[in-house]
């Protein structure tokens, strides 16, 4: 077994762990963003959008109640012989009960879209877990490692003598018995802590009003 281990690249150590640090806050930035939006469109639909289409066929009910008033006074208008048109009063009725049935279903529709929304939610939270733990505990465990490990190298550098030929060679060299300081280090890190438990669909469908919702449909 060799007597001495090389130190090749302390700086690569530091790119690593930067690298993972970086790693670490893009990943929870991310997350972060795409839970903000699953909370705004969660408020969109289970509460923008009933107040919305509960208005509407509120507004619509009544323009159904107004056009058959409308055909109920030409209809009484009318003498017998009368070649008066009633058309227009009858295809206003048309329209005011399709649009009426249109804004039901809608209503039906989001209410459908909201069991679905709490499920795929659900779900999404499941194939995160993993991420969310990486970026929260163990990349910063990794990254307090990799800290001490360079530290430790740094002050070895620091108190060891270098000769002539060790300056001149591509890499610098320790005694064989700091071999066994990564392993030290990490037998004394501490596991990484567990990612908090994330946010159910019903918490989220509970949530509070957002800054912002979309536009009514």
């Amino acid at each position: 077994m060799s007597s001495q281990v090389a130190v090749n690249s302390i700086e690569a150590l530091k790119d690593l762990r930067v690298a993972l640090a970086l790693y670490g806050e893009d990943a929870l930035g991310a997350l972060g963003t795409i839970g903000a939006e699953v909370r705004r469109t969660v408020y969109w639909l289970q509460h923008d959008r009933p107040a919305y289409w509960h208005e509407q066929i509120k507004r619509r009910r009544e323009r159904v109640s107004g056009a058959k008033a409308e055909l109920f006074r030409k209809q009484l208008a009318q003498t017998p012989g009368s070649s008066t048109s009633l058309a227009e009063q009858v295809e206003n009725v048309r329209r005011a009960v399709a649009s009426l049935e249109d804004a039901e279903k809608r209503l039906i529709l989001t209410r459908k879209w909201q069991s679905q929304l709490n499920q795929a939610i659900l779900e999404y939270h499941g194939t995160i877990r993993r991420i969310k733990s990486l970026a929260s505990g163990e990349v910063p465990s990794a990254v307090n490692l990799l800290t001490r490990l360079i530290d430790s190298l740094e002050a070895y550098i620091r108190v060891a003598p270098v000769s002539r030929s060790q300056a001149d060679s591509a890499s610098t060299t320790v005694p064989a018995e700091f071999e066994t300081i990564a392993t030290k280090i990490l037998d004394a890190e501490p596991p990484a802590q567990d990612a908090p438990e994330d946010e159910s669909a019903d918490d989220l469908l509970n949530g509070g009003d957002p800054s912002e919702t979309e536009p009514p449909a």
